[in-house]
């Protein structure tokens, strides 16, 4: 059996913070490499942390565009000093990063140029729109969750407009298990040419849903579900201040999925052994109609 990927995806709308931190900017020697990350703060004690990695090349593989869309069987190479030439302006590379932060227009640049761009227009306090991959890996025995840009869009709004949080998810699971708040995935994702299969542990706060789960989907299922990123530090208003009480809280919690996307029992356990991949992250999610309160 071939192994698909399990990609997801993720949008945050909220206050910029963390850019005039020494960590927020870095770069290779000779400038070969960059990389941005800073905090997205989608209420008053949550935070989340996104970032692009981009390297120069010395040739760029450009796609011929099909509306918002690339042709991948129609590809060009070209010199990394043309890859913005107006000759090839029918052609995009799939790795661009939209923006409008700079003079407020709509850019399509490469991660390089974009980290670039984001480094000297955007400034802390700034409401931001941020759509990008969901990444969720496993490095030194440790689960870490990435959240690289894709798009980025200045919201000309209110100070305090991030007060009405928004920190959404989208990903397609290998569903294993569900029980005591928990769903037990797995995660198939591409890296350096070869698959890496992530176990990674959900949350969900409706125990209806969670019946759901057990009552409906089969282990080594495939599904994609949504919910919310929850980052944030537990506190309370003691006298008029607010006090941390707890340690840091960081977990992706579903709220719901779609039943046209559920394959039953699509993996054995066996299957989940294989060290062949297969499918694109640029191919468009179709929308389904919700058919219950979870979505399903």
């Amino acid at each position: 059996m071939t192994l698909e990927p399990t990609y997801g995806y993720f949008q945050l709308r909220g206050q910029v913070v963390g850019m005039i931190s020494d960590k927020a900017y870095s770069e290779g020697d000779n400038g070969t490499w960059n990389r941005i990350q800073f905090g997205v703060k989608v209420s008053n004690n949550s935070i989340v942390y996104v970032e692009l990695m981009g390297s120069k090349q010395d040739r760029v593989k450009m796609h011929k565009k099909i509306g918002k869309r690339v042709d991948k069987d129609d590809s060009i190479t070209v010199p990394w000093s043309d890859r913005y030439s107006e000759r090839y302006s029918s052609y995009r590379n799939s790795f661009n990063v939209r923006l409008n932060i700079d003079k407020n227009s709509e850019m399509s640049l490469l991660p390089y140029d974009s980290i670039k761009s984001i480094h000297e227009n955007l400034t802390d306090g700034t409401i931001v729109l941020i759509k990008g991959s969901l990444q969720i890996e496993e490095y030194q025995n440790k689960i870490q969750e990435k959240f690289v840009i894709k798009e980025l869009y200045d919201c000309e709004s209110s100070d305090d407009s991030y007060s009405n949080e928004e920190a959404f998810f989208n990903q397609e699971i290998i569903y294993l298990s569900a029980n005591n708040g928990k769903i037990q995935t797995k995660l198939i994702y591409r890296k350096h040419g070869d698959i890496e299969i992530v176990p990674y542990e959900f949350s969900v706060k409706d125990n209806d849903l969670i019946n759901y789960f057990i009552e409906n989907i089969q282990p080594n299922s495939t599904l994609r579900v949504h919910g919310v990123i929850k980052h944030y530090v537990p506190t309370e208003t003691i006298d008029d201040y607010e006090v941390i009480t707890g340690s840091a809280v960081k977990e992706l919690v579903i709220t719901g999925g779609s039943t046209n996307s559920i394959v039953q029992s699509r993996y054995s356990n066996e299957d989940l052994e294989d060290n062949r991949i297969t499918g694109s992250p640029f191919e468009e999610e179709k929308q389904d109609e919700k058919v219950n309160e979870w979505g399903f």
